[in-house]
């Protein structure tokens, strides 16, 4: 079982099936062949992230949704979802929860140009193993460290993302109420190429 999730026994799942009752996409969940599992997440007070499996289909069926036990919220892709949850229970925002929101973000919303992935470590950093030996040393030296700071009631990180096939220089700024925006970018290296969902093991099975 991965460290980070909590597998509910069947009595809890079954409860939390019925809790969502006729929300559309949830028909798709059967009492039977149904798994949830939930996580904390540092930067909320009561919500959760909940992951519903469906192992009886065939390729398996899963749904994330963010809730406190009695309201779901289904994660669909776009940010809107996690914005309306941050109004239902405001986030804590500050240095130390910051980077988690970010991962959290950047795991459930795509960019119009692929995945954004926070960059804590280089040498860590999923890609690494398909580059050249010059190529990794080319990354590490242009890498720049995450930083974050304050500016008013807004938090600020700054600090090295890939997206687009590239590393980027970015300065992200999160307001109190969670909602984000790229302030700066500039582009360190490019030709760079992801495996495919490089937050599957930070979200799914880490």
């Amino acid at each position: 079982m991965p460290r980070n999730w909590k597998r509910l026994n069947r009595a809890e799942s079954v409860a939390i099936l019925e809790k969502l009752g006729d929300q559309r996409d949830a028909l798709v969940f059967s009492m039977t062949t149904t798994d949830v599992t939930i996580r904390d997440l540092t930067f909320y007070s009561r919500y959760k992230l909940y992951r519903l499996v469906n192992y009886a289909t065939l390729p398996v069926f899963s749904m994330m949704y963010l809730s406190d036990g009695k309201e779901f919220i289904q994660l669909d892709g776009t940010a809107g979802p996690i914005y309306t949850a941050n109004e239902k229970d405001p986030i804590r925002m500050d240095e130390t929860t910051i980077i988690p929101y970010l991962e959290f973000f950047f795991a459930q919303v795509e960019g119009s140009e692929g995945d954004v992935f926070l960059i804590k470590n280089p040498r860590k950093a999923p890609f690494m193993e398909s580059l050249s030996e010059e190529q990794q040393n080319r990354v590490v030296d242009m890498f720049k460290p995450i930083e974050v700071s304050r500016r008013d009631d807004d938090t600020i990180l700054t600090g090295t993302i890939y997206y687009g096939g590239g590393l980027i220089a970015a300065t992200i700024v999160v307001a109190p109420d969670g909602k984000m925006a790229f302030e700066a970018q500039s582009l360190l290296l490019n030709g760079i190429h992801f495996p495919p969902s490089p937050y599957g093991h930070m979200w799914l099975e880490g």
